[in-house]
Order: structure tokens, then sequence, then C-alpha cells
């Protein structure tokens, strides 16, 4: 079944707090980035059984990663994510945590066009693809974060692997998105739904529509 998980991205925690006591009970997690880091004890109180999810995309010192992560872990966080442009001796470092937390890999951002992948990369996404499940599955990852257009490629390559999937919906900043259902249908474990969610005059409604969309 296809999970559903809201991305907090507010700046002002009573706002987050506020929202996630609206949804305790309807999603299956929530999201949150550096600026709810001081927050997430508090977020991880009205995950009951759900994810939290800390993104923060680490990209750093195998030392720094360490201390990071050991930090997330003692947070209660249960999925996080790190670069896969970082060197062997940083994924080595979190493989020590692979037991504890699901470890997801990110390396195509859904805000980024194919030209600027090709720009900031110089490959394309299916050679990029390729190489950086390869690497991260050595390391006890647990999935990988990629649009839903991305999973007709990645699927064959990260058959074990969960898929997380962020671009759903139609928010500015991000260039390759879909639908809720297509994103299922396209093979998405979970999905990140934010904007669409915690901008709504009525949440909680969203979810039902987005639910009902889903079977």
């Amino acid at each position: 079944m296809t999970k559903l998980i809201v991305a907090l991205d507010y700046t002002n925690p009573l706002d987050a707090l506020e929202m996630t006591a609206k949804l305790r009970g309807l999603v299956d997690g929530f999201k949150i980035n550096q600026a709810l880091w001081s927050q997430s004890v508090y977020v991880k109180d009205y995950c009951e059984d759900g994810e939290l999810f800390i993104d923060l995309k680490l990209w750093d010192t195998p030392n720094t990663i360490d201390t990071v992560l050991q930090k997330i872990v003692d947070k209660g966080a249960t999925m996080t994510t790190l670069s896969t442009f970082n060197n062997r001796g940083a994924f080595e470092v979190a493989e020590k945590y692979s037991k504890q937390i699901k470890l997801l890999g990110v390396t195509y951002l859904t805000s980024w066009t194919s030209w600027e992948l090709l720009t900031i990369a110089n490959v394309n996404a299916k050679v990029l693809w390729r190489s950086a499940i390869d690497t991260i599955r050595d390391y006890g990852f647990a999935g990988v974060i990629c649009s839903p257009k991305d999973l007709e490629t990645v699927n064959p390559l990260a058959k074990n692997m969960i898929k997380v999937c962020p671009g759903i919906g139609h928010n500015a900043g991000q260039s390759r998105t879909t639908t809720p259902k297509e994103a299922k249908e396209l093979g998405a474990d979970y999905l990140i739904v934010g904007r669409s969610i915690t901008q709504a005059q009525n949440p909680v409604e969203i979810i039902e529509s987005i639910r009902n969309n889903l079977k």
C-alpha cells in the first residue's frame, strides 16, 4: 500500500505543531527539515506509529555525517536522507546506522530539469541513477528519493528498495511532478505531499481526497 507523508515546510514551529495535531492519525508520517530540527521531538509525539522523516540531504565529511546521523537517530527519526554524491568514507560511516533508521539516497532533485542535471552532474539521468543505486545498495540503504517520473528508470535498478517520491501535485519550484494516483501506478511506496495539504483551507479534506484516489 502506498503511504502518505506530509512535509511540514514551515519556519514557524507553532504552525508546524498545529498542523501535526490536526493531521494526527490521518497520515503515515511527517517530514521536517533543518528549520524544525529543534521541534523534532514534539513532531515525533504526533507520529504515533508512523514515520518521522528528518530530511537534511547530508553531504559532508564522514566525521560530520557520523555525528549528525547519531543525533537524528537519537531524536527518534525513522527515515533520513544522504546525498549520493558523498564519498565512500561517508557511506561506510552511514552503514552502521542502517539497522536503526531507513537511509534514503538523494540523487536527482524534483526541482531540476534534465538540462540542469546534465550541467550539474555531466551525465544523463539513466547513467546517474545506475551509478548512485549501485553504490548505496552496498551500504545498507533502504531506498531512494526520486520523482515519480524517474520510477521507470529506478524500479529495475532498485527492485528491493523503497521509493519515496516528492513532486506530488504541481508546486512552485518543482519541475517533474505527477498526481498521487499516477505516482502510485508508477510504483511509489511513499508519497511526500507538502503545500497542497498544509496550505489548503481544509487539509483533512485534501487528505481524504488523496486517500480515495489511491484506492
